[in-house]
């Protein structure tokens, strides 16, 4: 059977009908008007299905497949940060190698006659500890000696700031001392500090310090609270003296940089002193820093103009004993053996115990448990205050 399409079908048969059947000269040959009816039947829809007949399957995927993105994600990548390998000893700043560094302490005199003192924020540890009467002194332990220009007042040692400088590993530097203090004791036993580092300003005068005259002669300070030294005259002294350490050592102190305390509320600390000064933190929530104020006003340091602040706060309490040195009624204090004490970081504060073995060991700090206390990363504030004033108010 010949293959004819529909155009051909209609242009064949249907044109010349449609002419036939409207000409009144000619009639439709019947064969052709079977062949127009199957060609309509198959023009018009539904015609010649049959009734109830299933559509085709379509072979059509109803969705398109999916094909693996070429595009680049940009969700950061859930690596977790690079272990810290080294950590300064004092303050717990991640290194990119051992600590090999010498830090410094300096006596700094706290009397409203004083103030400001300079330098006094760059120090790691700050120590404030009572001296005679109602007078605090400060020992403040510096590492980063060459970003200091000017640190002072410089005062007299202590006994026990020996015994404290000996436990940083760090000698140091002060103006003359207390008859036991100017002489390398730690304590009232008699016991001297073996090669005891220290840097005199008796003994080494302008070399290493000197006299701040402008502040004596025009802006009505007492000689003994215009004595200063330099960070560079510092480094100089442990060059000079042998003093430098190329190995790399730690006070045994815990940190971490996500340190957290279980505690009391502890957003206000007032840490009182036997003979009635107290000095009062006041955290920040914003900062994570402990802010301190003393003598109705902020502790500033007279360089930079700033408030100091502090990371971590500890009180230590230590069997504390008056005795006449000279014509001064001076303190020891006992800072070998064990005693109790408070730590505060980030708002809370909870109950410690601290622990020494010898005068060259450093301080080990424990939870009640036994287990060290972990300080957050930063400076650290630290008083010592006689067991018979053991108080610390807080809230």
């Amino acid at each position: 059977m010949a293959n004819f399409s529909i155009p051909f079908l209609l242009k064949y048969y249907v044109n010349p009908a449609i002419i036939q059947v409207f000409s009144p000269k000619g009639a439709f040959p019947m064969k052709r008007l079977f062949v127009l009816f199957l060609v309509l039947c198959l023009l018009l829809p539904g015609c010649g299905k049959k009734e109830g007949a299933k559509p085709a399957p379509t072979t059509e995927p109803t969705t398109a497949p999916t094909e693996p993105s070429t595009e680049p994600s940009t969700e950061p990548p859930t690596t977790a940060p690079p272990a810290v390998l080294y950590r300064h000893p004092l303050t717990g700043a991640p290194l990119d190698e051992p600590y090999t560094g010498r830090a410094v302490a300096l006596s700094i005199g706290n009397t409203t006659a004083a103030l400001p003192q300079h330098g006094i924020s760059q120090a790691d540890l700050f120590f404030e500890v009572e001296a005679e009467g109602d007078i605090t002194r400060f020992l403040v332990v510096i590492s980063d000696l060459q970003s200091v220009p000017t640190i002072g007042p410089i005062r007299s040692a202590r006994s026990f700031f020996n015994s404290i400088a000996a436990a940083c590993n760090a000698p140091i530097a002060h103006c003359g001392g207390s008859p036991r203090g100017i002489t390398g004791y730690h304590d009232l036993t008699g016991s001297k500090i073996e090669n005891w580092e220290h840097f005199d300003q008796f003994t080494y005068g302008d070399k290493y310090y000197y006299r701040d005259l402008d502040r004596y002669n025009y802006q009505g300070y007492a000689w003994e609270h215009c004595l200063f030294t330099t960070g560079e005259k510092m480094l100089k002294a442990l060059s000079d003296l042998k003093y430098e350490k190329n190995e790399a050592w730690d006070l045994g102190l815990t940190f971490a940089d996500d340190a957290k305390l279980e505690g009391e509320k502890a957003e206000k600390v007032t840490v009182h002193f036997q003979g009635g000064k107290t000095s009062d933190l006041t955290y920040d929530s914003e900062t994570g820093l402990y802010s301190i104020r003393q003598y109705k006003r902020d502790l500033i340091d007279g360089t930079t103009g700033k408030q100091l602040t502090f990371r971590n706060l500890f009180v230590l309490y230590a069997d504390q004993t008056k005795k006449m040195g000279g014509s001064y009624l001076r303190s020891y204090y006992d800072l070998l053996g064990e005693g109790e004490g408070y730590f505060a970081l980030d708002g809370k504060i909870v109950k410690i115990k601290w622990s020494r073995e010898d005068v060259k060991k450093p301080f080990v700090f424990t939870y009640e448990d036994g287990t060290p206390v972990t300080l957050g990363v930063g400076q650290s504030y630290i008083a010592i205050s006689s067991t018979k004033a053991k108080t610390v108010e807080y809230e």
